[in-house]
């Protein structure tokens, strides 16, 4: 799974990130959000740490592409701030769960997703 997200990652920045490219980033995203919710549900460090690489490693595309290609609005450095915040809400969050502070995790993983929702209420333009 590593090889593939990092294969994607590479060949994202290599094509300028197309549309295509960009859904199968989503995709990945929200996989490994869901591996990051299914590893608390299920007490399994190891599942919230896969998700997190999971979303870390898809999220490194939008360092390599242009935002303002895929935005309604032109808030381009709101979009890039947001992308900082998760970058630095995903070491937090990992910080966390390798220290066993669960509760804390949970704090931070909420912290994720609402980056995820601000990024997409600003690209979106909802």
């Amino acid at each position: 799974m590593k090889k593939i997200v990092l294969a994607l990652v590479a060949c994202s920045a290599l094509t300028f990130a197309s549309d295509t490219t960009i859904d199968a980033t989503m995709k990945l995203m929200k996989q490994g959000m869901d591996q990051i919710q299914m590893g608390f549900m299920y007490n399994s460090k190891d599942d919230i740490k896969r998700g997190i690489e999971t979303v870390g490693n898809s999220d490194a595309i939008f360092k390599h592409v242009k935002v303002s290609d895929f935005m309604k609005s032109n808030k381009t450095t709101v979009a890039n701030n947001i992308n900082s915040n998760l970058t630095q809400d995903l070491k937090s969050l990992k910080k966390a769960v390798n220290g066993g502070k669960y509760s804390e995790a949970t704090k931070q993983y909420g912290k994720v997703l609402n980056d995820c929702l601000s990024c997409h209420t600003i690209i979106r333009g909802w």
